[in-house]
């Protein structure tokens, strides 16, 4: 059975139009291939794209294996928040976002997703705020007054999957990387830092050891006041916060 009469194999099991298996060249190297289905012909699609590719038999492969292990939503969610988690200790950025991504992992993907959820269907605060209680403790907080709040900030940016990106200044990337190593300077000795480049967008950073060693990263849209906002992470990645 030839390469092409194994995936079409594959295809007709799955009875999709897509599909994700290991590819195997003739010195054992193992790489992944995204193949789709284009009327009888089975191709892949080129790095970074979703749209175009090429014909599986014009690739050199010695074998080709189904992936059949993915991970589910919860383990996704998990190992995304650890990742995050990991930059932030080793960058010593946004020591509160630790410590909110501890509390949600605490919590667990099942209940910060019925969190995500009845915050929107309850309508009422206070009957809101009862059954945040019964879904789990930390998920409520106490103002100057001892009054009760639900954590807010915590359901709407935890809930969901970490939206990791690298930084970007300029097109060119020579020029995108000496951007980014100047931020890895002023990072590691503790000196603020503002940065202005365009890409398709107005791009800003903000490097502020002196407001608790926080950064911020923005793609505004040129020549307006709202676009997208990120936290940094390190020198190199942002998470997504907000569009505005």
């Amino acid at each position: 059975m030839n390469i092409c009469e194994k995936a079409t194999d594959l295809f007709n099991k799955t009875y999709g139009n897509y599909l994700t298996a290991t590819g195997i060249e003739s010195n054992g190297k193992k790489i992944k291939l995204r193949l789709f289905k284009k009327g009888d012909m089975i191709c892949y699609f080129r790095k970074n794209s979703c749209k175009y590719g090429y014909h599986l038999e014009d690739c050199h492969l010695a074998d080709i294996l189904p992936i059949t292990h993915y991970k589910t939503e919860a383990q996704k969610w998990e190992s995304g928040w650890k990742k995050v988690k990991g930059k932030l200790e080793v960058s010593g950025l946004w020591k509160e976002v630790i410590e909110e991504i501890n509390v949600a992992l605490a919590i667990g993907y099942d209940k910060m997703q019925t969190a995500s959820k009845k915050y929107w269907e309850i309508k009422n605060e206070k009957e809101k705020t009862e059954f945040f209680k019964t879904i789990d403790a930390r998920l409520i907080g106490k103002n100057e007054k001892g009054e009760e709040y639900i954590k807010s900030s915590l359901v709407w940016n935890y809930a969901k999957l970490p939206k990791v990106e690298k930084m970007r200044f300029y097109k060119n990337k020579e020029r995108n990387e000496v951007m980014l190593s100047m931020i890895k300077k002023y990072m590691d000795e503790k000196k603020t830092l503002h940065l202005n480049g365009r890409t398709d967008y107005d791009i800003s950073f903000e490097y502020a050891p002196e407001k608790g060693n926080k950064a911020w990263y923005s793609k505004e849209f040129k020549g307006c006041g709202n676009g997208h906002y990120y936290l940094v992470l390190d020198a190199t990645h942002t998470i997504f916060v907000e569009d505005d």
